[in-house]
């Protein structure tokens, strides 16, 4: 009995020595910005959540915010710089994730308020994909402020996430390696507004509507479409099934209570998709009985997701494309 314990023993401390390195490695690395402060809390890595990242930039930000964007990632498009210059006053703090739901959203706008921030402005992107999945709830992945679990069950969730995952490009961070490719976008976010993937400057705000078509980009489009990527839709309008459950109505309640608390403005924008799909009458009279004069509907059968060149991977649109939205509903002020 006494050597089948001290087998166990030898075991139990071998198997903690093996994992202690790798966890170590793990902790030193910080990919999920879990440990400490940094000085940009960017999407670097594929298999973070821009949620969870830009959560983090937030609470440990000290700029004075009053304006918030909220979206999926199709709200990357939307430039804060560009809105700060169309509404006066405006302090801007882009607030996507991947994947948004309205719950999402919605505790996003609570954490706000919690952090006694005022909510001026703001411009929340709605799918007809995304937003009204699994009842609404916030993605898994996202801050555990948002999720509302235990930090330690979010510490806990990253390890395992990473390690039950693991993959070349993974164990090469793990090394003190640099990643490329895919596995490592490296967004390096706006350091004031958090807008994804540029820098907030002059040149930026002044090519904002440039399109990009080409030569080049138009020769892609046409390939996408020779192989069926780029397929043809529908030519009368369709509609999706009705979707948004009592759970996704309660959220929709609780966000126009905080905006009405806050008296903000607000544009609630349904995106135009690829799949020029719009939401089933029952679930627009919803969406129109909260949102009323402030929900702008540029989704189905259009002059831009007629244009398969805007769509060049299918799910999302050209920046230009926000850009155009955004015109056509902030007026001048």
């Amino acid at each position: 009995m006494k050597k089948f314990i001290i087998n166990i023993a030898k075991f139990t401390v071998l198997i903690t020595a093996i994992l202690a390195i790798p966890t170590a490695l793990y902790v030193k690395k910080d990919v999920y910005a879990d440990f400490g402060t940094r000085s940009n809390y960017s999407w670097k890595y594929f298999f973070q959540s821009l949620g969870d990242i830009s959560t983090k930039k937030l609470i440990h930000s000290n700029r004075d915010y009053n304006s918030f964007i909220f979206g999926s990632s199709r709200a990357c498009s939307v430039y804060a710089c560009y809105l700060q210059d169309r509404i006066p006053q405006s302090s801007f703090f882009h607030y996507a994730n991947w994947g948004e739901t309205i719950g999402g959203v919605y505790r996003k706008l609570k954490l706000i308020d919690s952090l006694s921030m005022p909510i001026d402005n703001v411009v929340i992107y709605i799918d007809t994909d995304f937003t009204f999945e699994a009842k609404g709830e916030p993605r898994e992945n996202d801050h555990y402020l948002i999720t509302e679990e235990k930090q330690y069950d979010q510490f806990l969730r990253h390890y395992r996430s990473f390690f039950l995952n693991i993959n070349p490009a993974k164990l090469k961070l793990l090394m003190g390696g640099t990643i490329e490719g895919d596995q490592f976008p490296d967004w390096e976010s706006d350091l004031i507004t958090n807008d994804s993937n540029h820098q907030c400057t002059t040149e930026v705000t002044n090519t904002y509507s440039d399109t990009g078509k080409d030569a080049q980009h138009m020769k892609e489009i046409d390939s996408l479409k020779n192989v069926g990527f780029l397929y043809e839709r529908p030519k009368t309008q369709t509609y999706k099934a009705s979707q948004i459950s009592e759970e996704e109505q309660t959220y929709l309640e609780q966000i126009k209570t905080l905006l009405t608390k806050h008296q903000t403005r607000y544009y609630v924008v349904i995106t135009p998709l690829y799949d020029q799909l719009k939401f089933s009458k029952e679930d627009q009279d919803i969406l129109n009985a909260y949102f009323g004069e402030h929900l702008y509907d540029f989704s189905g059968i259009s002059e831009i997701t007629n244009d398969a060149s805007n769509y060049p991977d299918r799910v999302h649109f050209l920046r230009h494309i926000s850009k155009q939205m955004i015109d056509s509903i902030v007026k001048s002020q």
